[in-house]
């Protein structure tokens, strides 16, 4: 299993060296999924140790208290649906952007348009910065 595991990583970092941009988005689903399944471990291999984390109410965090706050207690969210995502590539650091509808357990969707920088380091890309402004919601189609 460990040798189906690495040789499957070995192929994607193959892929991501030959599109940087998928590697981002591939971090970004991984720290969405992570964040969805309260995976600590994760989160920690996706969180830049200096990460900035500036939520749509105000409050910013740093890595230890923005995982400490997703994992501890019970589920917080139950999906991310990201939209018209921007991915800009400056050598070792990616800029995305785009809109994320949030939904939290037990709570309406809401969205919220977010900014991230990405940082590469030891080959895999990290969130360094995020920063969300809550919007209201794309007008639906009659």
């Amino acid at each position: 299993m460990t040798r189906v595991i690495t040789l499957l990583l070995v192929l994607a970092a193959s892929l991501w060296a030959a599109d940087p941009t998928a590697a981002v988005s591939a971090a970004a689903d991984g720290w969405h999924e992570a964040a969805v399944k309260q995976d600590q471990a994760a989160l920690e291999r996706l969180l830049a140790d200096d990460l900035t984390y500036s939520h749509s109410g105000g409050t910013t965090q740093n890595k230890a208290e923005y995982i400490a706050s997703v994992t501890h207690g019970p589920p917080h969210y139950e999906s991310f649906t990201e939209s018209d995502v921007k991915i800009t590539i400056y050598g070792t650091v990616a800029v995305l952007s785009g809109f994320t509808d949030v939904k939290m357990i037990n709570r309406p969707v809401y969205r919220v348009r977010t900014q991230h920088v990405y940082v590469l380091k030891q080959g895999q890309w990290q969130l360094a910065a995020h920063l969300s402004t809550r919007v209201s919601p794309p007008a639906r189609s009659r």
